[in-house]
């Protein structure tokens, strides 16, 4: 807090709201910051590393917001030197403690300009860690967007972390991949995405191109899951090249039987393949109704609310769609849901080739896992639609067009009603639908069933008041 600077001026860098960073081109700053790093090494011996983010997330040192052209000391430096520095700071530490913790320096937030310079000053013995599919280009619904953030739907790696990892090479430094495994911010609210080809077609690539290791998730995703297992069946050093249709025959079969494993690893590839069909952008993937999905209610009236990161997503279309034209963003989705419904038909024909109760259990519960999939994706799809004829109504005057609009929000609520019933159910008998670690549930049951009576309360007293307004 800025108020600590009224007695420590000389430590203070650059300052953001209330807030202020302790400089780290002030002698006694980096002091203390190399001391602590020795004290939590010797206090914990056996540590295998630490991971540094010296960009975009928080305030935690003067260009760590772009904005360290504002402090006299570090401006002139630039920002690639002072994430360097940094890095050194911590390994110099990591040294004094005597232990053999290995620094992972991530290069989270980097601007481009950063990158060679901020990579020819890390310490040797360091590794860089860089997230394998940002920056990949991608066209989906005839729309071009570039991966910003983590993505299930894109395979990599892409063009920023080949160019990180070969600068890292060439100074001989390790070169580590972060990737999701399971889940994303795409979908987080069922425990894995069960799109396990992407997963297993993405380590297989990571491996072509050398990486020295994964990082496999960070707050989502950690569920024990076939995706996870498929990773491991392709990315394990030493063994035999297992393909990717290796991979997921080995994982269906240890987990649903060899007579089901050939249909259940058909359903995975399905589910990849639809999954590429996700309308990707960043803003969409954080506040699109995505996490919620059916759980979310409808306004016969715009709320003037916007979307909360990961959170609540009201109507706010224009939020959820980002780049995406409207009716493009909802054909996505259904794409993507459509492929979900056939790869889950393919499970439950998978069914009928289990004999083991335990591996009939099992095929039920993937089923559900998909099955609420889809049901996310094409709820997104239904509420795109919903606020685009809600719109509409609100400004048509000619009578025939009310009546179009109206019927279709008459289809789009009893479809929404059909989802939160289903996905009720689902969630009633499988608690892992819903819920994410650092959000816990999304939604509970309760939670749908007010979404239905939400639903039956615009159909039985909105739309018959929209109506009678027309004199029909």
């Amino acid at each position: 807090p800025t108020a600590f600077f009224e007695r420590h001026a000389e430590v203070k860098g650059v300052t953001e709201g209330d807030f202020a960073t302790l400089c780290t081109g002030e002698p006694s700053v980096r002091t203390w910051l190399r001391d602590a790093v020795e004290h939590v090494c010797r206090a914990v011996p056996d540590l295998a590393g630490l991971l540094t983010i010296t960009a975009s997330e928080n305030l935690t040192h003067c260009w760590s917001h772009y904005r360290g052209h504002e402090c006299p000391r570090c401006g002139a430096l630039g920002g690639a030197e002072v994430v360097a520095d940094l890095n050194r700071l911590v390994a110099e530490g990591i040294r004094a403690g005597g232990g053999t913790a290995r620094l992972l320096a991530w290069d989270w937030g980097w601007p481009d300009e950063w990158a060679e310079g901020a990579i020819a000053g890390l310490p040797q013995g360091s590794a860089l860690v860089s997230v394998s599919e940002w920056g990949m280009p991608l066209l989906r619904g005839g729309v071009a967007t570039v991966v910003g953030e983590y993505s299930l739907s894109a395979v990599g790696p892409g063009p920023r972390a080949l160019r990180h990892w070969g600068l890292a090479r060439a100074r001989g430094l390790g070169a580590i991949a972060k990737i999701q495994a399971a889940n994303s911010w795409e979908l987080s609210a069922v425990p894995y995405v069960p799109a396990v080809a992407s997963t297993a077609e993405h380590v297989t690539r990571l491996g072509e191109v050398g990486v020295d290791g994964l990082m496999l998730g960070w707050t989502v995703g950690g569920y024990p899951s076939p995706n996870l297992e498929a990773m491991a069946e392709v990315g394990r050093a030493g063994a035999p090249t297992v393909t990717v249709d290796e991979a997921l025959l080995a994982v269906a079969h240890r987990r649903f039987g060899q007579a089901a494993a050939p249909r259940v690893a058909a359903a995975w590839h399905r589910f990849s393949e639809a999954f590429a069909e996700f309308p990707f952008h960043s803003q969409t993937v954080y506040h699109a109704p995505l996490q919620v999905g059916p759980a979310n209610l409808l306004w016969e009236l715009p709320t003037g609310f916007r979307a909360t990161m990961v959170g609540i997503p009201y109507d706010d279309l224009d939020g959820w769609r980002s780049v995406f034209p409207p009716e493009v963003f909802a054909d996505q989705l259904e794409r993507v849901a459509d492929g979900f419904d056939e790869g889950t038909a393919i499970l439950r024909a998978a069914l009928a080739a289990s004999a083991a109760e335990g591996e009939v259990e099992a095929l039920l519960r993937e089923i559900d896992v998909a099955d609420a999939s889809a049901m996310h994706f094409r709820s997104v799809a239904n509420q795109t639609r919903f606020v685009l004829a809600r719109n509409a109504l609100a400004e048509t005057a000619s009578a025939a067009e009310t009546e179009t609009l109206i019927h279709s929000l008459e289809q789009l609520l009893h479809h929404e009603i059909d989802l939160a019933t289903r996905l009720y159910t689902i969630q009633s008998r499988d608690s892992r639908i819903g819920f994410e670690a650092t959000n816990q549930y999304y939604y509970i049951p309760i939670d749908l069933a007010e979404k239905v009576l939400n639903c039956r309360d615009l159909l039985e007293r909105w739309l018959p008041a929209q109506r009678a307004a027309t004199g029909r």
